[in-house]
């Protein structure tokens, strides 16, 4: 073989194989997020210092990555979330914990992330009051100020000046960062997405949400027969 037609081998072989790099990472991320295998999400997900309901003895625990300026999140605070509460929370079977994964503006999404830690910071119980104001509100929470008066207003309870210091401050942001880097360490692709004792739920449906929640109180029975 001649130096010419082995340089334009070695050539075509290199641009095939960088092709693969990067063709592969695309095909795996398109989609819904697939459910990830036994046992690895689970080790990668902490629940410590997050917004939470529900009994502390619930055999499920549910993770909820969500962003506050996301459509697909406010139809599901709106339609899927009673639901969940309802038939899960409430009845002390399940036990709930809020992520914040910045994806629709990664500056604005992150101030109102760290707007729902400051609430937390203050009462776990405002926070949950909050989250489906602020899902009915995207429209508005572009303005920050907008966003802590709306808080102000509609969390039982706040100190305003508290709170408008910790979102000056940055310190809610700072669980953001946190949710936002073990989402992407998870393989999270978007939001809403709903993990079921730290396994990924294919989609935030009612009927996909259920079967995951169904599915762990059947295990956890089995496992404590």
């Amino acid at each position: 073989m001649n130096p010419r037609r082995l340089t334009l081998v070695t050539v075509v072989v290199a641009i095939l194989v960088l092709a693969g790099v990067v063709v592969v990472p695309r095909l795996t991320s398109r989609g819904t997020p697939a459910a990830a295998p036994s046992g690895s999400s689970a080790a990668s997900l902490s629940y410590d210092n997050q917004p939470a309901v529900g009994a502390t003895t619930a055999p499920v625990k549910l993770a909820l990555f969500e962003d506050f300026l996301c459509p697909h999140c406010a139809e599901f605070s709106d339609q899927v979330w009673p639901q969940i509460k309802r038939t899960y929370i409430d009845t002390g079977k399940a036990k709930a914990w809020f992520f914040y994964f910045p994806v629709i503006d990664q500056v604005q999404s992150r101030v109102l992330g760290g707007l729902g830690q400051c609430v937390y910071f203050q009462s776990d119980d405002a926070f949950w009051a909050l989250e489906p104001i602020l899902m009915r509100s995207q429209q508005q929470l572009f303005n920050t100020s907008k966003a802590v008066d709306i808080a102000a207003q509609y969390a039982p309870g706040l100190d305003k000046q508290k709170l408008q210091a910790c979102v000056d401050n940055g310190e809610g942001a700072k669980a953001v960062d946190r949710d936002a880097a073990m989402a992407h360490s998870l393989g999270l692709q978007g939001t809403p997405t709903v993990l079921v004792n730290g396994h990924i739920v294919p989609d935030a449906s009612w009927d996909s949400v259920k079967k995951a929640i169904d599915a762990a109180l059947a295990a956890s029975t089995n496992t404590g027969s």
